[in-house]
C-alpha cells in the first residue's frame, strides 16, 4: 500500500513532465509510421491519414497510459470534486443549512477539544517532562497533599539515588514589594535553591537563588533567617522594571526584607501558581509542620519504582528513628502533570463528552437531510448508472459530496472554535491550570479535520445505504421507488430523529440539574449581607510591624480612619474574611471552664475581628452585645449559634469562659451570640466559630494580624469609597499597599463562578442540540409531507377535514418524539450519575427536573411538527390529485 501511495505520489508531482513526455511520444510513432508509409509509396497525406487510422483514438492509449501510473484516480477525483460543487451549489439552502449545522457541532466540539488538549494531553513546558515527580508523603494516604517535613525531604534529596534534581517548594504566596515604583502586591514562590535546574530553565539573565539561603520562617526569624536574594518573573520584569537589563545587582523590599535581584526567569516560567517572581524558602530542623511540596527530575534511565523504592526506604528508616512523627509515613511517585491536573480531568472528561453529543446530533441531522436530499435524486443516479458508472462509482461520487460538505463545515467550524475559546476562556474557573496553552494550534487543526472526515462518513452513511440497495435503473423503466424501499429509508431517518430527541434530552436533563444545583447555591442563606459591603485587605511586613503591639495600633488608626469615610456607615476588620482565601484560617479545641466538653462538640474556627464587624458584614446578634473594643478590657469574645448549642444544649452560652488558646492561655467571656456563617464554602455547612477582638489576641500570636481584610458597610455604592480608603490608609503607612479590593458581591460570585460555568456551558450546548433535534424533526415532517402530497391531496377529496390530517402529520411526528423522550429519559437516568459530585441540595435524579424538561421537549418538538402540518392542510386538492 505504501509503494502504491508513493508511486502515485511521484506520478501526481512530475504529471507535467509525463504529459509532454506522452504527448512526444505519441507524435514520434505516428511520423516514424507515416514516414515508413511514404518511402513504401503513398503519399505523404494519405501516409498521415492511414497511421493515425491504425494507432486508433490517441485519447484511449494516453488514458491507458494514465491509468498504467494510476493518475487516472486523481482526475476522478478532480472531477467528482467539480461535480460535488454544482450539486451543492444547485441546491444552495440546503448546502447552507448543511454547513451551518456541521459549523455549530464541529465548533464547539474543537473548542472544547483545544481546552482538553492544553490541559491534559499537551506536556508540560519543562525539559523531559515525563521524568518530572511528584514525592507524595504519606504515600497518597494521610494528607491529600502530600507535604513532607523539611527534614524529610533535606534526607530524601541527599540519598536518593535515582534522583537527578531534587526541590521543593512551600508556597505562592500574595507578597508586598517595593523599590523600582510604587509598593505592589505581586505573586512570589517560596522555593529551594534547586528548584529551576530541577524544573530544567535557567534564568535568562544572572543566576538562580543561592544553596546556602533561607528564607522567613512562617512563625517569626531571626536576622540571619531572612531572604537576601530574589529571582524575578519575565512579566515583573518588563512591568516593573521596564525590561532594564541592569536590573540585576538592585535591591527591592519584599514585606519589608531588603533582598538583592539575582536573576531574571524567561518569559512563560510561572510555576508555581502563576509565580511573578521566587524568593528562597524557610526549611528548618523539626518535624512539626509538614509543608513543603517537593518535586524530583529522575536520572536518565531510572524508573518510577526505583526511585521509590529508594525513597520508600528512606522513609522507613525515618519511620523507625522518628516514630512520633514519622511512624507508617510512606512516599508515592506521582508523575508531576497527573497531580496538576488531575482534579479537572473528570469535568473536562464529562464536557467533551457532552459536546460529543452535539455533534452526534448534528450529524444525524445532516444525514437526515441528505437522505431527504437522496430521495430526490433517483433519475440522476439511473441516468449515471445507464451511462456505464457502476454502483462503487456512484458511491465514490456521493462520498465525495458528503466530505466536502464535511471538510468546509470544518473550516467554518475552526472559526466557531475561535469564537468559542475567546468567550470561554475568561469564564473558565480557575482551579483548571495551564489555560494559557489553549489556543488552535497544530493538534487542535489536526482533531478538527478527522472529526470533519469522520463526521463526514457518518452522516454520508445514511444515503450510501440507500444506493447500494435496490435498483439504480427503475426510474428509467417508469417504476417509482419500492414501496419497501421507501419504507426503509423512512425508518432510517426516524432513527435518526429518534436518536436525536434521545441525545438532547439527556443534554438537557444534565444541564438542568447543574442549573438547579446552581440556582440552590445562587440562594443559599450566608449568614451575611454582602450586598453594600467594601473589603480590602492588608498585609504587615514582620521588619515593619514586629509586634502585636505594632499591630494593634496601625489597626487602631486604620479603623477610626474607615469609620469616618464619607457614606460609611460601620467598619470593621476580620483576619479570614467568609468565603475567600486570604488570611489565617485556624481551627481547633475549645475548652469550657469547670466540665468536660463532648468529643468534637469544641472543635470550631478561631478568628480575629475588630471595630465594628458583625454591623459591616450583616452579621445578625442572636443574644447578648457585639463585641467591640470595651471588650480588650472585658476579655468578651463572641460565638456562633450552632457553637452555642453544641457546648452549651442545656443552657445559656452567654457569660460563660472559653479557652481558646492553641495550647495555653485566658479564659475568656462569652459576651454575645451571632449567627451562623458559611466561611469557606457555599455547598458546605456554616461552621462553628468563635470570634475574638484583635485587641485580646496575645503577644505570641502575632501572625494572627499579620493579613487582615478591612470591612466597610456604605450607604450607597460602595466601589465610591475605595479611593477615599487607599487615601487613608496611605496616610498611616504609604509602603503598604492595599490588595484584593472588592465587593463582597463579587466575592461571593466568584464562590459560586464554577458551577455556573458548568451549568452556562451546559446549558448553551443542550440548547443548541434541542434546536437541531426540533430542526431534525421539522425537516422530517415538512419532507414527509412533500412526499405525501398526492395522498393527502386524496384525503382531503375524500372528505378529510383539515383538522384531521393536522392530527394525523403532528401525530406522527410526537410518536417519534415520544420514543425519543422515552430512550432519553432511560439514559439520562444512568448518565446523569456523573454529575453527582457536581450538584448542590439536587438529586441525580430529581423527578421535577426529568419531568419538565422532557415536557419541554414535547413543546419544542409539538411546535416543530404542526407547522409542517398546517401547510398541509393548504394543499389544494385537484393540484394534488394530478402529481405523480
Amino acid at each position: 500500500m505504501a509503494s502504491r501511495l508513493g508511486r502515485l505520489w511521484r506520478a501526481v508531482r512530475h504529471r507535467s513532465t509525463f504529459e509532454r513526455d506522452l504527448d512526444d511520444e505519441l507524435r514520434f510513432h505516428l511520423e516514424a509510421r507515416a514516414a515508413d508509409l511514404e518511402r513504401a509509396g503513398l503519399p505523404a497525406a494519405d501516409a498521415r491519414r492511414r497511421a493515425r487510422l491504425e494507432f486508433g483514438n490517441p485519447e484511449a492509449y494516453q488514458d491507458r497510459c494514465r491509468r498504467s501510473r494510476q493518475l487516472h484516480l486523481l482526475d476522478d477525483l478532480i472531477g467528482d470534486l467539480r461535480y460535488a460543487a454544482r450539486s451543492l451549489r444547485k441546491d444552495r439552502l440546503l448546502s447552507a443549512t448543511i454547513l451551518v449545522t456541521l459549523a455549530l457541532g464541529i465548533g464547539a466540539t474543537t473548542a472544547t477539544f483545544s481546552i482538553f488538549h492544553a490541559v491534559l494531553l499537551r506536556p508540560l513546558p519543562f525539559r523531559d517532562p515525563e521524568r518530572l515527580m511528584f514525592v507524595s508523603a504519606g504515600g497518597g494516604r494521610g494528607d491529600q497533599l502530600g507535604r513532607a517535613f523539611a527534614p524529610d525531604f533535606v534526607e530524601w534529596r541527599d540519598g536518593c539515588r535515582s534522583c537527578e534534581e531534587m526541590a521543593a517548594w512551600s508556597g505562592t504566596w500574595p507578597t508586598n514589594i517595593s523599590g523600582g515604583g510604587e509598593p505592589d502586591r505581586v505573586r512570589v514562590g517560596h522555593v529551594t535553591d534547586r528548584f529551576f535546574a530541577t524544573l530544567g530553565f535557567q534564568p535568562i539573565l544572572g543566576r538562580g537563588l543561592p544553596p546556602d539561603e533561607e528564607g522567613r520562617a512562617f512563625f517569626g526569624a531571626s536576622a540571619s533567617n531572612v531572604p537576601r536574594s530574589i529571582v524575578l518573573g519575565y512579566g515583573l520584569w518588563q512591568r516593573r522594571f521596564g525590561g532594564d537589563p541592569g536590573v540585576l545587582g538592585r535591591v527591592i523590599d519584599v514585606e519589608g526584607d531588603p533582598c538583592t535581584i539575582v536573576g531574571v526567569m524567561p518569559a512563560g516560567f510561572t510555576f508555581p501558581s502563576e509565580a511573578d517572581a521566587w524568593i528562597p524558602t524557610a526549611l528548618g530542623n523539626t518535624r512539626g509542620n509538614a509543608f513543603l511540596l517537593v518535586l524530583t527530575r529522575l536520572r536518565d534511565g531510572a524508573t518510577v519504582a526505583q526511585a521509590g523504592a529508594e525513597l520508600s526506604a528512606i522513609a522507613a528508616r525515618l519511620g523507625r528513628t522518628f516514630p512520633k512523627t514519622n511512624k507508617d509515613l510512606g512516599v508515592a511517585l506521582v508523575p508531576l502533570h497527573e497531580q496538576m491536573v488531575g482534579q479537572v480531568r473528570r469535568s473536562l472528561a464529562t464536557l467533551l463528552g457532552a459536546v460529543g453529543f452535539v455533534l452526534l446530533i448534528a450529524c444525524a441531522n445532516v444525514a437526515s437531510l441528505l437522505l431527504a436530499h437522496a430521495a430526490t435524486r433517483p433519475r440522476e443516479m439511473a441516468i449515471r448508472a445507464t451511462l456505464g458508472a457502476g454502483r462503487m462509482r456512484i458511491v465514490r461520487q456521493l462520498l465525495t459530496e458528503s466530505l466536502l460538505l464535511a471538510i468546509a463545515g470544518g473550516i467554518l467550524g475552526v472559526l466557531v472554535a475561535s469564537w468559542l475559546i475567546a468567550t470561554l476562556l475568561p469564564a473558565i474557573p480557575e482551579a483548571v491550570p495551564r489555560l494559557n496553552a489553549v489556543t488552535i494550534d497544530g493538534p487542535v487543526l489536526v482533531f478538527a479535520l478527522v472529526t470533519s472526515i469522520g463526521a463526514g462518513l457518518l452522516f454520508g452513511c445514511a444515503p450510501l445505504w440507500r444506493m447500494l440497495t435496490g435498483d439504480l435503473t427503475s426510474p428509467l423503466r417508469g417504476s417509482t421507488t419500492s414501496p419497501v424501499r421507501g419504507a426503509a429509508r423512512d425508518r432510517l431517518r426516524q432513527t435518526l430523529v429518534v436518536a436525536e430527541i434521545a441525545l438532547a434530552l439527556v443534554l438537557l436533563i444534565g444541564a438542568g440539574l447543574l442549573f438547579r444545583s446552581f440556582v440552590r447555591l445562587r440562594t443559599a442563606p450566608l449568614g451575611f449581607e454582602p450586598a453594600r459591603t467594601l473589603v480590602a485587605s492588608v498585609t504587615l511586613p514582620e521588619v515593619s510591624y514586629p509586634t502585636t503591639a505594632d499591630a494593634r495600633r496601625f489597626y487602631e488608626r486604620a479603623l477610626g480612619r474607615a469609620a469616618a469615610l464619607p457614606g460609611v456607615e460601620a467598619a470593621g476588620l476580620v483576619n479570614a474574611l467568609p468565603l475567600a482565601s486570604s488570611g489565617a484560617r485556624i481551627r481547633g479545641d475549645l475548652k469550657v471552664e469547670g466540665r468536660a466538653v463532648p468529643e468534637g462538640a469544641g472543635w470550631a474556627n478561631k478568628l480575629v475581628v475588630g471595630g465594628d464587624y458583625f454591623r459591616a458584614m450583616g452579621i445578625p446578634l442572636v443574644r447578648g452585645r457585639s463585641i467591640d473594643e470595651r471588650d480588650s478590657a472585658a476579655d468578651g469574645i463572641a460565638v456562633s449559634a450552632t457553637l452555642a448549642r453544641r457546648l452549651f444544649p442545656n443552657g445559656d452560652a452567654i457569660g460563660k469562659r472559653l479557652n481558646i488558646g492553641f495550647t495555653s492561655g485566658p479564659w475568656r467571656e462569652i459576651a454575645g451570640i451571632v449567627g451562623d456563617v458559611r466561611q469557606d464554602e457555599i455547598s458546605a455547612a456554616p461552621v462553628r466559630a468563635v470570634y475574638q477582638p484583635y485587641e485580646l489576641v496575645t503577644d505570641n500570636r502575632r501572625w494572627l494580624l499579620a493579613d487582615v481584610t478591612f470591612v466597610l458597610r456604605t450607604a450607597s455604592d460602595p466601589e465610591r469609597t475605595i479611593e477615599a480608603l487607599r487615601a487613608a490608609l496611605r496616610e498611616i503607612d504609604p509602603a503598604l499597599p492595599l490588595y484584593d479590593v472588592s465587593v463582597m458581591d463579587r466575592v461571593v460570585d466568584r464562590r459560586i463562578s464554577d458551577p455556573k460555568f458548568y451549568a452556562s456551558v451546559a446549558g448553551g450546548f443542550s440548547a443548541l442540540a434541542l434546536l437541531l433535534a426540533a430542526a431534525g424533526i421539522h425537516g422530517l415532517i415538512a419532507c414527509g409531507v412533500a412526499q405525501r402530497t398526492h395522498e393527502i391531496g386524496i384525503r382531503m377529496a375524500l372528505g378529510a377535514t383539515a383538522s384531521g390530517v393536522r392530527r394525523m402529520i403532528v401525530g406522527e411526528g410526537m410518536f417519534l418524539t415520544s420514543a425519543g423522550v422515552v430512550l432519553g429519559l432511560a439514559s439520562a437516568w444512568g448518565l446523569t450519575r456523573l454529575l453527582r459530585s457536581w450538584v448542590y441540595e439536587v438529586t441525580v435524579t430529581d423527578p421535577a427536573t426529568f419531568a419538565a424538561l422532557s415536557a419541554a421537549v414535547l413543546v419544542v418538538a409539538l411546535a416543530a411538527c404542526y407547522v409542517p402540518a398546517r401547510r398541509a392542510t393548504g394543499i389544494d386538492p385537484s393540484r394534488a390529485l394530478r402529481q405523480e
